[in-house]
């Protein structure tokens, strides 16, 4: 058995410093050949860690017999990401439960036909909005994105009301997870929590009307493994975590708009597909999983070893933690033809895209038994309505180099200017 490749160097500044290009630059220091899957034993905050890549490394580290998600992200992340008691944090029976609660709202085909007919009206909401005057993707879809996930859940409040909390979730997104920003993010994770539970709180005491079967109402009587009802903070928090993510989407959004503007034929395809439709496109719904695939993200996730186990020859010992490689997987040589190649194609015949197990750019494994984001639906909802609505003609995507560029340094990345828009006529 040969030995591992391995940097016995402490790497925790290192990932600060490289961003996305971490995982690659320690795969290319240990000596790991670019275009395998071997397994990377590396030093992480201290302690060793086994860097994973590939659907092999996906299977092991959604395995729920070997691997635990508990305790394996560092809480100045996790904390303003996810919430203090999120489902993320959860194993086991007490996971499995919450899970599902959870599924039930975002997974199944009723809750995601709503979502998709309602951010159709917000998306086309936006697009009469640049009529009147330019704006930028990032910023308006998060926008747009958040009305749709306020109005799904059946949180009704004003227009405006919708808009600030969007905007205060966006903030913290682009600010957890970094030394200068991780305060903002934990200010704006003190103020969604306090909205979220005067939520829940409103509707436990009868003075919100929670719309029969809304995830508001599933929320407010949320309840533990044990039956239990849970406390306001943490249904609050799921709640969040129920809605905040579709804002996330304006991420791939803008990077959406960036991958029209460089493949003008999709742009074309798409539009010819559409024509004045917004849903239910499947060239549309593609490309969106084409961005997914090939644009950073989520950068890897962290998880614990729980017993004694090897891969490819590596052994991992329990307590280790386990770093998955996300968007190396989803472009690895190994897994996927022309990897390097942005062809939208290759998931038209794909079937159903969460069944690739290479393919995970919210995370991997199964929704209901295992920590697949349950959201994938919705997320994909949104973003394909988002490319439809983009590539209509009349919308005018920036070509300007500062709207077509972003960091790859940078958690999480977006083109800086969010990519500036205006419709033509």
């Amino acid at each position: 058995m040969s030995t591992p490749p391995k940097i016995r160097t402490e790497q925790a500044l290192n990932l600060l410093k490289h961003g996305y290009l971490f995982t690659s630059r320690v795969r290319r220091k240990a000596g790991a050949h670019p275009n395998a899957d071997t397994p990377v034993n590396l030093t992480l905050m201290g302690k060793r860690a086994t860097l994973l890549r590939g659907e092999e490394g996906v299977k092991l580290f959604y395995d729920t017999d070997k691997v635990k998600r508990a305790g394996a992200m560092p809480k100045f992340i996790q904390v303003p990401l996810f919430g203090s008691g999120a489902v993320h944090t959860l194993d086991g029976e007490a996971h499995r439960v919450r899970k599902n609660a959870l599924a039930d709202q975002v997974y199944e085909d009723e809750p995601v036909a709503r979502f998709k007919t309602l951010v159709a009206e917000e998306v086309q909401t936006t697009l009469d909005r640049w009529r009147q005057q330019p704006g930028n993707v990032y910023d308006d879809f998060a926008l747009a994105y958040g009305r749709a996930a306020f109005r799904w859940a059946g949180i009704s409040v004003s227009t405006p009301e919708m808009e600030r909390q969007a905007r205060s979730l966006s903030r913290l997104l682009d600010n957890f997870g970094t030394p200068k920003g991780n305060p903002v993010a934990w200010v704006e994770r003190w103020r969604a929590d306090r909205w979220y539970r005067s939520l829940i709180a409103g509707v436990r005491a009868g003075e919100i009307n929670a719309p029969a079967s809304s995830a508001l109402a599933s929320m407010a009587e949320l309840r533990d493994e044990h039956g239990e009802l849970v406390d306001e903070h943490t249904a609050g928090v799921e709640l969040q975590n129920l809605t905040r993510p579709t804002i996330a989407v304006s991420r791939f959004a803008a990077f959406a708009a960036v991958s029209l503007v460089e493949h003008p034929e999709w742009a074309e395809r798409i539009r010819v597909a559409a024509g004045e439709e917004l849903i239910d496109i499947p060239e549309a719904t593609a490309f969106a999983q084409e961005v997914r695939r090939t644009y950073p993200f989520v950068p890897m996730l962290p998880a614990l070893a729980t017993t004694d186990t090897e891969i490819k020859g590596c052994p991992i010992r329990r307590g280790q933690r386990i770093l998955l490689d996300i968007l190396g997987t989803n472009t690895a040589h190994t897994e996927w033809e022309d990897a390097d190649t942005f062809d939208p194609a290759r998931f038209l015949d794909a079937g159903d895209a969460e069944q690739l197990g290479a393919f995970i750019p919210q995370g991997g494994g199964e929704v209901r038994s295992g920590h697949r984001c349950p959201g994938e639906k919705i997320a994909v909802t949104a973003l394909s309505v988002g490319v439809a609505a983009l590539a209509r003609s009349e919308v005018q995507v920036s070509r300007e180099t500062e709207d077509q560029t972003f960091s790859w340094t940078q958690f999480l990345t977006r083109p800086a200017t969010g990519v500036r828009v205006h419709l033509a006529g």
